[in-house]
């Protein structure tokens, strides 16, 4: 298992298995599921943006995967802890994330919180439209 990215400030090693399940290295821990557990670091994926896909099909190239693992890339978890974030960075880069992206209809229940307990009036005006458009 090579390590295809590092994810957040601490450069927390991202793999996938021969099954196409990503994990990351859990500190004492061994290797974990980034499905099943959507660690809170999963968040600094909407940091990087549009660049993100081609960044990992990049990185998936360069060990040796096929770059279409990248679309089974857990992204849905980062933009739903982005959107549960109780920060205006985090919350805005998720709604942009959504907007640029789509999916909005996944995360419906995490929109329409937002609508009520959005960090900006911006922000809880995205959420309604966003959601409205879901």
């Amino acid at each position: 298992m090579s390590v295809v990215t590092e994810l957040s400030a601490a450069r927390v090693p991202v793999c996938v298995t021969g099954t196409g399940e990503w994990v990351y290295l859990a500190q004492g821990s061994g290797w974990s599921s980034l499905t099943d557990s959507a660690p809170i670091f999963l968040v600094t994926v909407l940091q990087r943006g549009a660049a993100f896909h081609s960044e990992l099909r990049s990185r998936l190239v360069a060990v040796g995967l096929s770059p279409a693992l990248a679309d089974t890339f857990p992204v849905d978890s980062s933009v739903r802890l982005g959107l549960t974030w109780p920060t205006e960075v985090w919350q805005q880069a998720a709604l942009d994330w959504l907007e640029r992206e789509g999916g909005g209809e996944a995360c419906l229940p995490e929109l329409e919180t937002l609508v009520h307990t959005g960090a900006t009036q911006r922000i809880r005006h995205a959420a309604r439209r966003l959601g409205r458009a879901a």
